[in-house]
């Protein structure tokens, strides 16, 4: 086995990952797992922009009726 370090970047803040595999595919894989077991979400927001331009509508197709 070797030691194999991957490099990732995420918004422009990179990251490295350290893993031991005997292949370049079993590191990547492995990579993979960290990145799936060590990530959560912290928010999930709606992004309310096109509710507010559909009421901006809303209220001119009533202004004029």
């Amino acid at each position: 086995m070797a030691k194999y370090y991957i490099k990732l970047e995420i918004n422009g803040i990179e990251f490295q990952i350290q893993t031991d595999a005997g292949t370049e595919r079993e590191a990547k894989d492995m990579a993979w797992d960290i990145i799936r077991d060590r990530t959560s979400f912290l928010s999930i927001r709606k992004d309310d922009a096109r509710e507010v331009q559909s009421s901006f509508s809303k209220k001119i197709a009533a202004g004029l009726k």
